[in-house]
């Protein structure tokens, strides 16, 4: 049975606009000290906000750079129908590419799996939920590809996902090749097309 009396939330409602100067102070530190330049304290002196006040917010850093590192959710491009596979192929390769081109989610995604080894639990908490939800999208994605007749039946979704992402983070996160937009065309043909003549 449902309860009909409102549940009251304890304290004064957060204010937006703090929200938006933590985080635009914790991007600036990600993105010119990275991970392990970030904390609370950093914050507090660049906006004047008091730890207390970021605590109440983001219980820990690694939090608040999940936040910065998943960009606010969102979901996986699909164009499969409109405009085919090979299109679909390069939107996710091209979002993800952007995403993680961006210094200060690229310094925020190292830290998390840098937080996930040191403890594990976070990995459940912050990063679970969100994989399991972009794999469901790509999924999705493919069987409509595959209801289409573009997509060859014994295609993995789920492989698909881990050779996109995996590619793209090691290029931009790790490899000491030059990180350029044409690796968004070179990967996105290697993934369509294999590399078997």
């Amino acid at each position: 049975m449902n309860d009909p009396t409102p549940v009251r939330t304890r304290g004064r409602p957060r204010n937006p606009d703090t929200d938006a100067a933590i985080i635009d102070a914790a991007r600036h530190i990600l993105a010119t000290g990275g991970f392990e330049a970030l904390s609370f304290e950093a914050i507090a002196q660049a906006t004047g906000i008091s730890r207390v006040s970021i605590y109440r917010r983001w219980p820990s850093k690694a939090h608040l750079a999940s936040e910065i590192a998943n960009g606010g959710g969102g979901h996986l491009p699909d164009v499969i129908e409109t405009e085919g596979i090979a299109a679909e192929i390069r939107a996710l390769v091209a979002q993800l590419h952007e995403r993680y081109s961006q210094p200060d989610i690229g310094a925020a995604a190292i830290g998390m799996i840098v937080s996930y080894q040191r403890e594990p639990s976070l990995r459940d908490e912050l990063h679970s939920p969100l994989e399991r939800d972009a794999r469901a999208d790509l999924r999705a994605v493919i069987a409509k590809g595959k209801a289409l007749g573009v997509v060859r039946d014994e295609v993995d979704a789920d492989a698909l996902f881990d050779i996109a992402i995996g590619s793209i983070m090691f290029r931009m996160l790790v490899s000491a090749a030059t990180p350029t937009d044409a690796v968004v065309d070179a990967i996105s043909e290697i993934v369509l097309n294999g590399v078997a003549r």
